[in-house]
């Protein structure tokens, strides 16, 4: 099997891995694999085009996305609480979605499926919820019930973005810490 790149050139092997001498490496670095290794070095040498420098908006994005990595604690309330409920669809007697006032639908995968490919307005809080429970209810052949938690437009205030601003310090941080990380890996050739 040959592997070519985007304008269909055969990529020659670096040097091929048998499966044995992949088994004694994965006991150093966790890596198992097998097959033909392409050096990268090689290959862009035979492609320079296909490298560019990476902008400095770029590297404050991977920087940003690296950070968002790292937390693991939620900020805020979910958008479905319990106590955020605008309205269900009914059929029958069985719940088969239930809108939050966010917006945020909750419903079984066959009510999913029947709702699915939508052309859905440009709305969000309850106004999308609105929206979305009068659709669903037509489609599902369904009857609406506004909860008691339902909120009008004017009375919603969108949660608080998990879309957390960061410093110039902290991605200037992020980056170095990036960097320290990938100096710090064994057994990686970084001659090119």
């Amino acid at each position: 099997m040959n592997i070519t790149d985007r304008h269909g050139h055969v990529l020659t092997p670096y040097m091929h891995v048998t499966k044995a001498d992949s088994e004694k490496s994965t006991n150093n670095n966790g890596l198992a694999f097998e097959g033909d290794v392409y050096s990268f070095a090689d290959s862009v040498k035979a492609h320079p085009e296909a490298v560019r420098k990476v902008t400095s908006a770029e590297v404050d994005e991977i920087a940003r996305v690296w950070l968002q990595q790292q937390e693991t604690a939620p900020r805020g309330r979910s958008d479905n609480e319990p106590d955020d409920v605008y309205a269900t669809v009914k059929v029958g007697n069985q719940v088969v979605a239930k809108l939050y006032n966010g917006g945020i639908a909750e419903m079984s995968n066959a009510a999913a499926a029947a709702v699915s490919g939508l052309d859905e307005p440009p709305l969000v809080g309850p106004a999308l919820a609105q929206w979305r429970v009068e659709t669903y209810a037509r489609l599902l052949g369904g009857k609406v019930e506004i909860a008691a938690t339902a909120k009008a437009q004017s009375e919603w205030t969108p949660r608080a973005g998990s879309e957390r601003q960061y410093s110039r310090a902290e991605l200037d941080a992020a980056i170095a810490a990036m960097q320290k990380g990938v100096a710090q890996s064994p057994g990686v050739d970084r001659s090119v």
